[in-house]
């Protein structure tokens, strides 16, 4: 049998479970509703038991989220579970941090005196905050920080024995992360929050949140109940407010994990990450965020995906601020390694209209997400989407920006859609019609996998060595080096994207890792001709070699904004990376300014690397493609400008036969195309918002 005919069944009555899930806040645990979203045949919910001042306790509220939650799964729904009481997720509506006051985090406030201080003498010093946990003097003319903490009197007054020579005074305090955090600014409460890092607050987590539900639901996990849902947990090491002093998290047990784990004091590492002073800054830096990014992926979402999958549930949810890069240091260490630990990751969407969904001076955060669906082989991705920019304008989105949305969602390669729509002004039949649709296109994307052939690379040390805490508004940067990497990150993903250009996102552990085997960097069912890095100046010595090894083997090497010039192990200039620049400037290796990138691309992108092409550049039609293993070439192409698009498709493939998918009525038909020796192409016409399915059988 073909595969067409084996899709068109599933196509036109697809799994219910690929339909919206509609997210209820405490209203899950009232089974009157679950009779109204089954009409409109919705997936299912996302949904949490109410949080009363007896929360967890009260078992009430436990029997009603049962009571509820199964009369959707007896009506054919499934349910996601969600973990807070509002958000961020971790502390149980702030029970956690109530009964386990010692889960709080905390932070370093990190106070650089302005003036240079000279000795020989005795210098007195008051010192802020609340517990100094360190006072250093850092020589004017360069070298180590020294350790003055001792100088520190009963009565709590630094009285520093100065060396001869110049020094900055430098003092962190620990104290209770709450004012201008995001602790304060949350939309849920303000509400103290736990450290990311602490394993014991997260199982604390657990303990009052995910067993509870395991109480009254375990029969129905990995059933009707499919996966735990955390929002936007964070490090809130950091001001959104425009704050005094830098901020650097903090755990007690930094301090002796850090120097068992890299051999060094913890705190000249602060000294570089807040100064960039000492030795060895790049390393120092590296070393930092490292160990941060590792203490959150485990203990955070590592702990919650290990309960997960022992009792047969998804962990799955998004973060915080996923569109900037430099916060996806200071929010996380890397961003990369927290969403790793996800089953099924996600995004948040707030906005609905095309043209706002198509801002290309951000991360496409959906195809990063995407990517890691795509790459750890679970092939499933979600949005938290939502009408919430339209109506907080006071204004209501129409049923164009419903399934423009979703078109959008799913050309980027989302495939799950959880919903805080509020469906205003739409009949039954057309909600109704809107699931079948999502449904349908949702059987289509999961077949196969993404035909990515370009992996691009996230440039973790890069980002460490760049980013140095901000007292700014929300953390930024300005610095150039900073906003540089943030601008060539955007760029290149969305110079990929406005061409057609399937792509992932892959991190060093990929690169080193993979094998390169017939002219390719394969890695389990992924392989790429061609390997992208932006603005990558810092990059480890093993994967500069293996960068190396890629061109060698015929493999597309590019470099966007930077090539590496020092290593991340050292900070220093190696034979490595004096090979890597040999190789950009006698042309084997490819390397544009940031804003001549796509020209680059244009010029050198090999071939192999583009499935489908249209006649002429537009930026503004998105595609998805993806290969069965029977052959089957599917090709989704989404049009978000504002006007009509009518063009030829040539896809670079021969087909037997072409088709074209109609997610409306779920009918699968003959579509008219020419065939050559090498191309299929076709004439294609798309409206504005609107997406198509072409399938094209080997």
């Amino acid at each position: 049998m073909s595969g067409i005919a084996k899709l068109t069944e599933a196509f036109k009555n697809p799994d219910r479970r690929y339909a919206v899930y509609q997210i209820i806040h405490g209203g899950a645990t009232d089974p009157s509703r679950a009779a109204y979203y089954d009409e409109r045949w919705f997936g299912g919910i996302v949904g949490n038991v109410n949080y009363p001042m007896d929360f967890p306790d009260n078992p009430k509220i436990w029997e009603d989220a049962e009571k509820g939650i199964r009369e959707y799964i007896n009506r054919g729904m499934y349910t996601w579970l969600y973990d807070e009481k509002g958000y961020p997720s971790g502390t149980a509506g702030g029970y956690v941090t109530e009964y386990h006051p010692e889960t709080i985090a905390k932070g370093l406030y990190c106070y650089d005196y302005w003036r240079k201080i000279s000795g020989p003498g005795i210098y007195r010093a008051d010192v802020p905050g609340d517990t100094l946990w360190k006072a250093v003097l850092i020589p004017v003319d360069g070298g180590d920080p020294m350790d003055v903490t001792d100088a520190l009197n009963e009565r709590g007054v630094l009285y520093v024995n100065v060396p001869e020579g110049s020094y900055y005074l430098f003092m962190m305090s620990i104290r209770r992360l709450f004012d201008g955090t995001h602790a304060t600014e949350s939309y849920s409460e303000p509400r103290n929050y736990i450290s990311l890092s602490d394993k014991a607050a997260v199982e604390a987590f657990i303990a009052c949140t995910h067993e509870k539900y395991k109480e009254v639901l375990g029969d129905q996990f990995g059933k009707g109940v499919l996966a735990m849902f955390t929002d936007e947990p964070s490090l809130i090491s950091w001001n959104i407010r425009k704050g005094v002093f830098p901020i650097l998290p903090w755990l007690d047990s930094y301090p002796a994990d850090f120097e068992k784990k890299y051999g060094y004091e913890f705190y000249k590492a602060c000294v570089a990450v807040v100064l960039a002073r000492g030795n060895e800054v790049t390393k120092r830096r590296c070393d930092f965020w490292e160990f941060i990014a590792d203490t959150v992926a485990d203990s955070y979402f590592g702990t919650i995906q290990d309960w997960c999958r022992a009792n047969h549930l998804k962990s799955s949810g998004h973060m915080l601020e996923e569109e900037r890069l430099q916060a996806h240091v200071y929010n996380y260490g890397s961003f990369y390694r927290s969403m790793k630990r996800f089953d099924w990751p996600g995004i948040d969407q707030l906005q609905t209209e095309t043209g706002a969904l198509m801002n290309d001076g951000a991360i496409p955060i959906a195809r990063f997400i995407a990517s890691f669906a795509d790459i750890n082989g679970e092939h499933e991705v979600f949005t938290e989407f939502s009408d919430h920019c339209v109506r907080e304008r006071g204004e209501t989105a129409g049923l164009d920006c419903y399934y423009g949305s979703v078109n959008w969602h799913l050309a980027m390669g989302v495939n799950n859609f959880t919903s805080y729509y509020s469906w205003n002004g739409l009949t039954k039949e057309q909600i109704y019609n809107f699931n079948k649709y999502t449904a349908r296109s949702g059987c289509l994307l999961r077949q196969g996998c993404r035909d990515s052939k370009v992996a691009v690379f996230y440039p973790e040390a890069a980002m460490w060595d760049s980013y140095t805490p901000s007292t700014e508004a929300r953390a930024i940067d300005y610095s150039d080096r900073t906003r540089d990497l943030d601008k060539a990150f955007v760029k290149a993903s969305w110079d990929l994207i406005h061409r057609q250009i399937d792509f992932d996102y892959i991190d060093r552990e990929l690169l080193c890792e993979a094998e390169i085997r017939d002219g390719k960097l394969c890695w389990r069912d992924r392989s790429y001709s061609a390997v992208i890095l932006p603005c990558a100046r810092v990059l480890e010595e093993s994967a500069m070699q293996k960068l190396t090894a890629l061109r060698e083997a015929g493999i597309a090497v590019f470099f966007c904004g930077e090539y590496p010039v020092k290593t991340r192990e050292t900070g220093e200039i190696t034979a490595a990376a004096e090979a890597i620049r040999r190789e950009v400037e006698n042309g084997s290796m490819y390397f544009a300014a940031t804003e001549n990138f796509g020209a680059l691309l244009d010029e050198k992108l090999p071939p192999v690397c583009r499935t489908i092409r249209t006649a002429a550049y537009e930026p503004m039609l998105l595609s998805h493609c993806r290969i069965t293993e029977d052959g089957l070439r599917i090709v989704y192409i989404a049009n978000m400008a504002a006007e009509p698009y009518t063009g030829i498709l040539t896809v670079a493939e021969t087909c037997g036969e072409a088709f074209e998918a109609d997610a409306f009525t779920g009918d699968i038909l003959p579509a008219e195309c020419r065939i050559t020796d090498a191309t299929t192409t076709m004439q294609i016409h798309i409206q504005p918002g609107e997406g198509r399915f072409f399938l094209l059988q080997k």
